[in-house]
């Protein structure tokens, strides 16, 4: 059984290329160590390629494979071909795998597999690096297609048409080899975000919607008493007798949800049986509960000595707690978060990432910022340039003069990769912070108004009591 998928990618070439060809994960363990190579079996494909090898050494140590082109100089044959017919598209190539089920193929079956793959797909008119990775229990394979034709200088164009061609080949060379395919696919594809959220353990929108569904069953003994405990947690339920899948859709949403998609708990049939489940002497568990103990910390000195952090930094501070990423031992019930902030449960790296950058380089203002992003584009382009002369050295000189350029080629990129990346995250918070700044408002004035509506009910209850009447005379 092998599993298809391929997406565009917009930016530099060199990024797949090298994720691709990453020999830490395209190491064939059967190669032999013995057989030496000279400096010169190395080469360097400007100053992006991290690795690179000649044709004959990569494909016997890797397995890593050419198609109308040689593995060590492809992102260069790429950019050629491009030139040639001009190309100034956005797409600068496509990045697709093939993964194959557990145990069911050899790396060398699986690379062979990919190649002839290539071949069918692309091999006429397209440049394709195919690489086979072996660091997960999944034998898969990685093909880099260039966006433009070598021979007519036409685009490949990645439609359904094209997808459903790629599995349809793939699926004739697995029968061809004896391996299993997936004859009545089922099902939707996830959404890659989604799918990286889940991988990282980030709460996502089905993980909140099962966790509210779950917490207003444990408290419910009737569907009305369900219903009543999922509107308090800003979800509406239609549980229409003549629809033949009941729904659910939260506060923010688009489009209402089937709740049997959350899983095999959250049919109609489960979501009954599970409500019927519970008596009534669960009803009271919450009051027979032992109290928590109080921890009592003096803390020395007065509070208003420490100040208050305002600016960038208190806009993502008090976005954090109100997301719940800290205080981190805090048990966070994602259920009854406010819908605005649901929507960035997924988005909570990215929001922590920004903070410590805030807190860590006291950025409070908009130029305190923008300055900041500067120096950082600064210290980018002078790294840059000082990178290239580098290179330059390293390919002139051999030895111990050799390894010691290489290791300050090394330092640089690392340091380039860190200002990079904090980079973005400026231009992150740049475009984040009025938004934060926004959701914020809408959520202390839906706090006030809720507060308003609690206290209002309390009054009622207490007036309704009779415990504020005055005496009544002849009543003791």
């Amino acid at each position: 059984m092998a599993v298809c998928e391929i997406w565009d990618v917009r930016g530099r070439l060199d990024h797949p290329i090298d994720y691709a060809e990453n020999p830490e994960k395209t190491a064939n363990p059967a190669y032999d160590a013995s057989v030496k190579y000279t400096e010169a079996d190395l080469q360097a494909l400007g100053d992006v390629m991290k690795y690179a090898a000649n044709g004959d050494k990569t494909e016997r140590q890797f397995f890593v494979t050419g198609v109308n082109c040689t593995p060590a100089t492809a992102r260069d044959e790429m950019l050629i071909a491009k030139a040639q017919w001009n190309d100034q598209s956005e797409i600068v190539c496509y990045h697709g795998f093939q993964s194959f089920r557990p145990g069911e193929a050899t790396p060398e079956l699986a690379h062979e597999i990919g190649v002839r793959l290539a071949g069918k797909m692309w091999g006429g008119r397209f440049q394709v690096i195919v690489a086979t990775h072996l660091n997960t229990e999944c034998l898969h394979n990685h093909f880099v297609v260039n966006s433009v034709s070598f021979v007519d200088g036409k685009h490949y164009h990645d439609h359904k048409k094209n997808l459903r061609l790629l599995r349809m080949h793939s699926d004739e060379l697995c029968r061809e080899y004896s391996l299993s395919v997936i004859e009545h696919p089922v099902g939707r594809k996830k959404p890659y975000a989604l799918c990286q959220a889940e991988k990282m353990g980030l709460p996502t929108r089905d993980s909140v919607a099962r966790q509210a569904v779950d917490e207003a069953i444990r408290k419910s003994y009737t569907l009305r008493d369900f219903d009543r405990q999922m509107a308090e947690m800003g979800y509406r339920l239609d549980f229409n007798p003549n629809r033949k899948y009941w729904t659910i859709i939260g506060k923010g949403w688009q489009r209402p949800k089937r709740l049997h998609r959350l899983g095999e708990d959250y049919t109609k049939e489960r979501i009954l049986e599970r409500i019927r489940e519970n008596s009534y002497e669960v009803k009271f568990t919450r009051y027979a509960e032992p109290a928590k103990a109080v921890r009592i910390i003096r803390v020395k000195g007065s509070l208003k000595a420490g100040g208050r952090v305002g600016g960038f930094r208190g806009l993502y501070l008090h976005y954090c707690y109100k997301l719940g990423i800290f205080p981190g031992r805090r048990q966070q019930d994602h259920a009854r978060l406010h819908y605005l902030l649901k929507d960035d449960l997924m988005k909570m790296q990215a929001i922590a990432e920004e903070t410590r950058l805030l807190c860590r380089n006291h950025i409070d203002t908009a130029e305190q910022l923008l300055s900041y992003k500067t120096s950082l584009e600064t210290e980018i382009a002078e790294l840059t340039e000082r990178r290239k002369g580098l290179y330059t050295q390293s390919r002139r000189m051999g030895g111990e003069k050799g390894e010691v350029v290489r290791a300050q080629i090394f330092e640089i990129t690392g340091r380039l990769k860190t200002a990079r990346k904090e980079v973005r995250l400026c231009g992150g918070i740049e475009a984040r912070s009025g938004i934060l700044k926004e959701k914020l408002q809408i959520i202390r004035a839906d706090e006030k108004e809720q507060d308003r509506k609690e206290l209002k009910k309390h009054e009622h209850r207490r007036r309704g009591g009779g415990t504020d009447r005055p005496d009544e005379p002849g009543r003791a």
